[in-house]
């Protein structure tokens, strides 16, 4: 009987030392789920370019946007990518130069792989009854006179306002962009600290510690309006 019951204890102890060193991987691993790699500029080879820079520009299908934030669950650290396809905007160049660009996207409408994620994402966190949008303004022209038309991508730094939660913050970020085709494609990430912008960090369970800081991603699609 003693026997047993010091089986018993072992394997309780067992159990605990599994949850509490492995739950965390496992979480990780197993259950956190799939995640979309980081938005960019498509894989496939840009075409040459057809017709000319100049003109005015709307975001088209094929464009995304969305947020990065990474978790920490005792010690295992991971990243939570939410993405939506529901993206509009408008931009212009004048003589090579980009000298207005806006984005909007509609915050409630990104999504993760998990829905408690993402309702507490539309309530708690963005509050998307109240501020449904999120906008990104150039705020200077940006150069594109070295943009060529041969699809080869260029890094510009691009300066503008990030919107969100109804707060206007400046922001600095490097954009990739090329031509392919009729359209111009960029892409890029901007760095942002949660609390900037009066949110409240993302997070699903009390025993899961959001960073303070993440990402704004976006890749966008211009075609000729």
């Amino acid at each position: 009987m003693r026997k047993r019951v010091w089986w018993i204890i072992a394997g309780v102890v067992a159990v605990i030392v599994l949850v509490v060193g492995v739950g965390p991987w496992a979480y990780a691993k197993f259950l956190h789920g799939d995640q979309p790699d980081a938005l960019h500029l498509s894989d496939d080879p840009a075409a040459a370019a057809t017709g000319p820079l100049d003109g005015t520009w709307s975001v088209s299908p094929g464009s995304h946007a969305g947020y990065e934030v990474w978790e920490t669950l005792s010690g295992q650290r991971t990243f939570v990518r939410g993405q939506t396809d529901q993206v509009t905007g408008t931009a212009a160049v004048e003589n090579s130069v980009l000298t207005t660009g806006n984005v909007t996207v509609d915050v409630k409408s990104i999504a993760t792989d998990d829905t408690r994620r993402d309702n507490m994402f539309r309530t708690l966190v963005m509050n998307t009854a109240g501020q449904p949008t999120a906008t990104f303004e150039i705020s200077q022209p940006v150069d594109l006179s070295e943009l060529p038309a041969d699809g080869t991508t260029v890094t510009v730094p691009v300066h503008g306002t990030l919107t969100l939660r109804d707060q206007t913050r400046d922001v600095t970020t490097n954009f990739q962009i090329r031509r392919s085709g009729q359209n111009i494609e960029t892409a890029g990430a901007i760095d942002t600290i949660w609390t900037d912008y009066q949110i409240n960090k993302p997070t699903l369970f009390p025993n899961i510690v959001v960073e303070d800081a993440g990402q704004v991603q976006f890749a966008i699609v211009l075609s000729r309006s």
